[in-house]
């Protein structure tokens, strides 16, 4: 499923200058209740000290010092991001952790090396994906057996449906509905074993 009417490139293009005008509004300090959600999102994975974590649309790092309090190391959390801005401030912030200036769509090329990680979010990102299933394909080959996916939103559905009918180019598609999701794993030979769809919360978790 991807974005209509628009190529990948151009929807990458769209997304980085979204985001590059915006990062002012990202670095602002994060209300205590968001904070709890976004501690939910990180500990829905069951990471460990050990674990490998891939952050797809990591902006400045929202999720990071969640992973951390988690006990997982820097060194192997995987940052990934169109936007030079946000991982900008990122990289300052956490400069042990890998960053990638990259579409997840390319994840097979820029990232390569399949079934390295233990987990891979994409937290309120998901909407904005040009090929939502394409994604979630291109995430499960770097998941090792046993691995999770998380898709989440720590505002909700509906806020992302918002977003949508605001401006559709940069926010394509809704969160999908758990039918929808169960019949992708299927198909990727996942198992949706979580899903959590609340007025002012959304998680979604699959295992490989």
């Amino acid at each position: 499923m991807a974005a209509p009417g628009e190529k990948k490139e151009s929807h990458a293009d769209a997304q980085r200058e979204y985001f590059r005008t915006r990062v002012g509004v990202f670095i602002q300090p994060i209300p205590d209740e968001i904070l709890a959600r976004t501690q939910k999102i990180a500990e829905s994975a069951e990471l460990s000290e050990s674990s490998q974590v891939l952050d797809v649309g990591t902006g400045t790092g929202a999720l990071i010092t969640h992973f951390l309090s988690l006990g997982v190391k820097e060194k192997n959390i995987t940052g990934v991001d169109l936007s030079d801005e946000m991982l900008n401030v990122a990289r300052e912030r956490y400069p042990e952790v890998h960053f990638i200036k990259a579409d997840i769509l390319d994840a097979d090329t820029v990232i390569g090396k399949p079934e390295q990680f233990d987990a891979v979010f994409f937290n309120a990102c998901f909407g904005n994906l040009f090929d939502q299933k394409m994604a979630l394909q291109k995430t499960q080959a770097l998941l090792r057996a046993g691995g999770s996916i998380i898709i989440s939103h720590p505002l909700g559905k509906r806020f992302v449906k918002a977003l949508h009918d605001s401006d559709p180019s940069i926010v394509p598609f809704f969160l999908p509905e758990k039918d929808q999701l169960e019949k992708w794993a299927k198909e990727l030979e996942m198992k949706l074993v979580e899903f959590v769809d609340e007025h002012d919360f959304y998680l979604a978790r699959l295992i490989k």
